[in-house]
């Protein structure tokens, strides 16, 4: 599993994950950025993905050409209704072409979660393909519990960075399926920064000032 936490302020969406991969019982880490559990939605600007789940899902996901088109968000289409209109179906359709989700029969659930940020709106796809909006922040994966947690007593504290590297680490430290380096990124930039164990505390100290 994984961690994924995202922030909204200053107007963009701030975004970091974890970078552990398990495959049965064995982990490894991420650290090929085509394989990062963020990554910038293919065609158009200010726009990033992230996800926690199977790679399988995440691989299909960020190659797609189509997911959002560009004449959309000139025409600042990019809302609630999108993406429930129109974003979730072509995942369901991409994936359920792949044949990893069966909707033939009965659509019961996707095997993974994601999050679609725009700018500065930030919405969150359910297994159950539930669409939920977020004003503040969010985190999803086996490690959510510890970084909503961590969040909520750093709610106070003005930089959104800080927050997620702190949210991400607590995480790692109770949860077996969450480890370094922690990747971020945000809808202004779309550019990634590694974050490691090693240089953690000066990138915290940095972001802080």
């Amino acid at each position: 599993m994984s961690v994924v936490v995202a922030i909204k302020k200053n107007g963009k969406i701030y975004i970091g994950a974890d970078s552990q991969c398990t495959r049965g019982g064995s982990r490894t880490s991420l650290t090929n950025p085509n394989n990062y559990k963020i990554w910038k939605v293919k065609g158009v600007k200010n726009t990033l993905m992230a996800h926690v789940g199977y790679v399988r899902d995440a691989s299909v996901i960020r190659v797609m050409n189509d997911l959002v088109k560009e004449i959309d968000v000139i025409h600042d289409e990019i809302n609630y209704e999108y993406v429930v209109n129109r974003i979730l179906p072509k995942i369901i359709d991409e994936l359920s072409n792949r044949k990893y989700i069966n909707i033939r029969e009965k659509f019961d659930t996707l095997d993974s979660k994601f999050l679609f940020a725009h700018q500065d709106k930030l919405f969150l796809i359910s297994n159950d393909a539930t669409v939920t909006e977020i004003d503040d922040y969010v985190s999803m994966g086996s490690g959510e519990s510890e970084a909503i947690g961590s969040l909520i007593t750093t709610e106070n504290e003005e930089n959104p960075i800080s927050r997620i590297i702190k949210a991400i680490k607590s995480s790692s430290v109770h949860d077996i399926y969450v480890d370094y380096p922690i990747i971020i990124s945000d809808t202004e930039t779309t550019d990634f920064s590694v974050i490691t164990e090693k240089n953690e505390q000066e990138f915290i100290k940095v972001n802080e000032k």
